[in-house]
């Protein structure tokens, strides 16, 4: 990877079309899946996962791999937690931890260079969420920012999203994604858990004191050292993964009514060995089914979706676009 000067590298997408405000394609190119079968007090998931092609995309798509978790016997409207394990089809070349950087997120653009975006998302404005890397290998290959979600005209000023985005293609490369639930833990008010909004929209480096949930995320890319990260939930909403819709895969821009059909491109996502664990229990329970559950495309899903695939023999899940006949949501996808 190239070293770019600290300031002169800093460029905002704005104005290109990969940074294009998600609500304002609400719905458009969104499909999503849940996985099925999720144990009661799961605190592991681990997941491979391989972009297989992506090629002449006119416009960024996303596929979002999230992990939703609450905790029981809390009081209503507390909220979930949510940890964002994204694929999407570009990067963002930026220099180590740029704190509050603004929105869209900043960087030199690699538009067409598939990449991770770990993200840790405060839905619910909460503020309480932190993300560290846990070493310089780490913080060098996802090096961090805040830039929020779609801060559009002052809309969701208070909402954070840290995200540490992978510094480089992932095309073609074999990636295992392992994350597990540690022990409950009280932490002082600190820095170091990277930049987070508060309810009035101003941003703050320092962690608010109280008690967390961590979980422990290790990516194991080819070609790379394994890195870990952490993530902060705090306690009233981070102890298991949510029972129905815990682990979901869902698209976005997959489909835009500004962009010509035959410039929409082709992506091919597979994910498979999907595993859990338990607390208490040191045996991971493979995960096989998946529940084609959304459509919010008004009926124009020729071209994309979800289906079973097969990649080295291997029973996968495909996220696809343009690459042939999808399955319909309803359907539930056995991948065994």
């Amino acid at each position: 990877m190239k070293t770019l000067p600290l300031i002169a590298c800093v460029a905002l997408l704005a104005g290109h079309a990969w940074a294009q405000p998600a609500s304002q394609w609400e719905g458009f190119g969104t499909v999503g899946a849940k996985l099925l079968d999720v144990s009661p007090e799961t605190i592991g998931l681990s997941y491979r996962l391989r972009v297989n092609a992506a090629a002449d995309l006119a416009t960024r798509k996303v596929v979002f791999i999230g992990l939703r978790t609450a905790t029981p016997g809390t009081g209503p409207g507390t909220g979930f937690g949510t940890i964002d394990m994204d694929v999407f089809t570009d990067w963002v070349e930026y220099p180590d931890d740029l704190g509050h950087a603004g929105w869209p997120e900043q960087g030199y653009p690699h538009p067409g260079e598939p990449s991770l975006w770990l993200r840790n998302v405060d839905y619910d404005g909460v503020g309480r969420v932190g993300l560290r890397p846990m070493s310089a290998v780490a913080r060098l290959l996802f090096p961090r920012q805040c830039a929020g979600i779609d801060r559009i005209d002052g809309a969701r000023a208070d909402l954070t999203s840290i995200a540490a985005i992978h510094q480089g293609s992932i095309l073609g490369r074999d990636i295992r994604v392992t994350i597990i639930r540690q022990s409950l833990t009280t932490l002082p008010a600190e820095l170091g858990w990277g930049h987070r909004f508060t309810w009035a929209g101003d941003v703050t480096p320092a962690l608010p004191p109280g008690t967390y949930w961590p979980w422990l995320l290790t990516v194991e890319t080819s070609g790379e050292p394994p890195v870990q990260f952490i993530f902060l939930i705090d306690e009233l909403r981070g102890q298991y993964v949510v029972l129905d819709g815990g682990v979901s895969i869902r698209t976005e821009f997959f489909f835009r009514p500004d962009v010509p059909e035959n410039f929409e491109g082709i992506l091919q996502l597979l994910v498979w060995d999907v595993q859990t664990l338990r607390e208490g229990e040191t045996t991971w329970t493979p995960n096989s089914r998946w529940d084609y559950n959304e459509d919010a495309t008004l009926g124009e899903t020729a071209g994309y979706g979800f289906r079973t695939a097969t990649y080295r023999g291997q029973p996968v899940l495909e996220v696809g676009h343009s690459l042939g006949d999808y399955d319909l949501v309803g359907d539930v996808l056995e991948i065994e």
